[in-house]
């Protein structure tokens, strides 16, 4: 018996304590900092030009605008892999004068704009430099850093039209006839 009395002072007192520790406006300080992360989520949304970075949009220098670099720009792909194998993607446009390029690289906030005297010439901004000759490709000091993106050719196995088995309800010739 005294154990049982022991062990139920010892469950009151820490239900006790639990219960005096918590108090009301701890609840609501936890509410209002829930309620300023979804306010800075929506802010973050926008990037300083008002881009929605979340939706994919960048600003382009060469546009005035706020574009989707992967559906209007030209594709390369990274010399190099990631652990899984996986190469980056960067994208770039060319402007209707052809004597400025603008290069967006992955995880970089800014494009880069590179420039060329005539058509002949191939793209430079510092140690960046744009070659058209053989398809576009990036260099970064001298060094191949992302090649033309090669188009994947898959293979379609089977048609997504559903298989109809025997003939359609209105194809069936009239026999009584």
């Amino acid at each position: 018996m005294k154990k049982a009395s022991v062990l139920f002072f010892v469950l009151i007192s820490l239900t006790s304590c639990d219960y005096i520790l918590k108090s009301s406006s701890s609840d609501h300080d936890d509410m209002v900092q829930i309620d300023s992360l979804r306010k800075n989520q929506i802010i973050d949304d926008k990037n300083e030009h008002g881009c929605e970075v979340k939706s994919g949009y960048k600003w382009s220098n060469l546009e005035k605008k706020c574009v989707r670099v992967f559906e209007e720009g030209y594709r390369l792909s990274s010399v190099a892999k990631d652990s899984l194998g996986n190469s980056n993607n960067a994208y770039f446009f060319i402007a209707e004068d052809s004597l400025r390029a603008e290069v967006f690289l992955p995880d970089s906030k800014e494009s880069i704009v590179l420039t060329r005297e005539d058509e002949s010439e191939n793209f430079k901004f510092k140690d960046f430099e744009l070659k058209q000759k053989g398809g576009f490709a990036l260099l970064y000091d001298d060094t191949v850093i992302f090649k033309p993106a090669l188009a994947r050719d898959l293979k379609v196995i089977e048609s997504d039209e559903p298989e109809m088995k025997g003939e359609p309800e209105g194809m069936k010739k009239d026999s009584t006839k």
